[in-house]
């Protein structure tokens, strides 16, 4: 009977009730599983409450038909509660081990793996869920978001087709069509089969969280807020919903309420390294370096102790992929701000290898190189910014400053003394009508092959400039060709207006991960010293 009118009240959209109806279902009979599966999979209770609810809960007085029956139930319902763990914790429980190939567990230990952001190992493991059972419905919708965040266009277009045409009724079918727009790029039509999913179930948190996705990616920063609080409503055991929420925040510069949105999310996930890079930004914008270091660094720590098994059983190092550039790249700049810059070029190399084909990275690189005073390095590195992003202001700027500074301390010739001798300077000696021009190159020979009477017989007009610049510059420089200047080592210099364009990697983004920089400064640098004065091109999702 309270199984039964939970179901009426949340049918209703009267969450507390029914949150209350389940638990006293619970607290009745333990075995309805049907009531902890609804509060489970819908995410109406926060952690806390979950666990809460599992202590309170009377195992041991109504499970007393064989021996460890207590024991084995309270290990089932709490596989479902353990969304957010450390990698180490994934796997189920030894209780559980009897039943690891049991569907249920499998899909409550790949909704683990996909909380923790290991992509392939849950996608390897919901392959083999969905060839068992293809219509698993507990697995539909984790499926349905891992493909998302893997941006595989594909296997969602195969798989919406189907599920439309077996169940056309059912609100994860048009979730999935929803969701194959959003990631081909197609926002209006996302938004309108999101719609029809949200129309057949308005208790699908999934679909609203999309649909504040298919409105944030053409910057509907206010209808794409309100979705997100609908999603938070209905899924309180979620910090999806509050990430969100003050990731748009932190887009319109709202930078203290985005704090406060992602700590409410941190307090819901510790381990989720998504939330530890937003709250990382945040201290960077405050100026707080140190503090977004350590968040930066616990993150990267936490996508680099990912794994994930194959079919096959082996235990493989789980690779970064360009989700985790925005990461790398934001750890550079904050080393770059704490004077790190072997450590800020380290993690701008990293971010390379992920995502090749990025200009902010170049340009970043090409800063830190002339920081540190390597300007031929700096150079290369705008140029090839530059290549990719041709309108980049920052790069140009700073290429311009670069080239500036470099000319100045390159040495005029091959052999060059450090110190340049001063320039030609008039010495006239005058006695009567007598004038003697001095030339700092010509002085020796000219008194060795000219007699007295000769010399104070020349006049200023007599001797060209040319003839001055013939005779006190060395012939090898003369003659020197023109792939002997002192830019040669650099190769041929290319501007913004004859450089090559390249088209950027620029693809579509999957389920949470809508990348975009934050105020990336273009400040023009001196060119004696290039001070550290442009900053923030720190990167968000």
């Amino acid at each position: 009977m309270y199984l039964l009118r939970g179901k009426v009240h949340e049918a209703m959209d009267n969450r507390i009730p029914a949150i209350e109806d389940y638990k006293m279902a619970l607290k009745l009979d333990v075995y309805c599983s049907e009531a902890f599966e609804m509060l489970v999979r819908h995410e109406m209770l926060t952690p806390e409450e979950e666990n809460d609810l599992l202590e309170h809960l009377p195992f041991d007085e109504q499970c007393t038909s064989y021996e460890d029956e207590a024991k084995l139930l309270r290990a089932l319902y709490t596989d479902q509660v353990r969304k957010y763990c450390k990698p180490e914790e994934r796997a189920p429980s030894s209780e559980l081990m009897p039943l690891r190939k049991n569907l249920s567990i499998r899909v409550n230990h790949a909704q683990r793996m996909l909380n923790g952001c290991d992509y392939r190992g849950c996608f390897n493991m919901l392959q083999e869920i969905m060839k068992a059972d293809p219509n698993h419905q507990a697995c539909l919708p984790i499926y349905i978001t891992c493909l998302v965040a893997m941006k595989n266009s594909q296997i969602l277009f195969t798989l919406s087709h189907r599920l439309v045409d077996s169940e056309p009724d059912n609100a994860t079918s048009w979730f999935s069509v929803g969701c194959y727009y959003y990631v081909i790029g197609r926002f209006e039509e996302s938004r309108k089969y999101l719609h029809k999913a949200t129309t057949l179930d308005r208790n699908l948190g999934a679909a609203w969280l999309m649909r504040g996705h298919a409105f944030a990616a053409e910057n509907e920063h206010d209808q794409a807020m309100a979705a997100y609080f609908k999603a938070s409503q209905l899924m309180r055991g979620s910090h999806l919903p509050m990430l969100y929420v003050g990731l748009e925040h932190g887009l319109m510069s709202n930078v203290r309420l985005a704090n406060s949105f992602f700590n409410q999310a941190h307090s819901l996930a510790p381990d989720d390294p998504f939330v530890l890079h937003e709250l990382g930004t945040v201290a960077y914008q405050n100026g707080d370096y140190q503090l977004a270091e350590k968040c930066f660094l616990q993150a990267v720590d936490m996508v680099s102790s990912m794994r994930h098994t194959t079919s096959s059983g082996d235990s493989n190092d789980f690779p970064m992929d360009d989700t985790w550039e925005p990461l790398l790249n934001n750890l550079g700049h904050v080393c770059r701000k704490l004077k790190k810059y072997d450590q800020a070029i380290d993690f701008h190399q990293k971010a390379l290898l992920v995502s090749p084909m990025r200009a902010s990275t170049f340009a970043a690189l090409g800063y830190v190189y002339a920081l540190t005073l390597k300007y031929d390095q700096a150079i290369e590195y705008f140029q090839k910014a530059l290549a990719l992003k041709r309108d980049d202001t920052f790069s140009t700027t700073m290429l311009n400053s670069v080239l500036e500074a470099y000319l100045n301390e390159a040495p005029a010739f091959l052999g060059a003394p450090k110190e340049i001798p001063p320039p030609v300077t008039n010495l006239a000696e005058t006695s009567g009508n007598r004038h003697v021009l001095a030339t700092p190159g010509i002085s020796k020979r000219l008194m060795a092959s000219t007699s007295a009477m000769e010399v104070s017989n020349m006049s200023m007009p007599d001797i060209s400039e040319e003839d001055v610049i013939q005779m006190d510059t060395p012939g090898y420089y003369l003659d020197a060709r023109d792939e002997d200047s002192v830019l040669s080592g650099i190769g041929s210099l290319r501007t913004p207006s004859d450089a090559l364009v390249t088209p950027a990697n620029s693809g579509t983004v999957g389920f949470g991960f809508r990348p975009g920089e934050l105020g990336r400064g273009h400040t023009r640098q001196t060119s004696e010293t290039i001070e550290e004065d442009t900053p923030d091109i720190i990167q968000r999702r």
